[in-house]
């Protein structure tokens, strides 16, 4: 589940102290968070959700969040 590997992600910044391995790991994060986030607004669309629906949850503009997604 992405939630879990998220969390797997955060917890590891940082644990061995090294600043280096704790930026992959955060860049890792943004990288699994923004496939979660492509693939929760596919599964909405198809659901019925409209592009203001998701702007709100999402907490960005309608223009916004089609303009990111609007294509996929």
């Amino acid at each position: 589940m992405e939630v879990e590997r998220l969390r797997t992600l955060v917890d590891s910044m940082g644990d061995d102290g090294n600043p280096t391995n704790a930026l992959f790991a955060a860049a890792e994060a943004r990288r699994e968070l923004d496939r979660t986030e492509a693939a929760l607004v596919r599964r909405a669309r198809l659901q019925g959700m409209t592009w203001e629906m998701i702007a709100v949850s999402l907490g960005v503009s309608k223009q916004a969040v089609h303009k990111k997604y609007g294509k996929s």
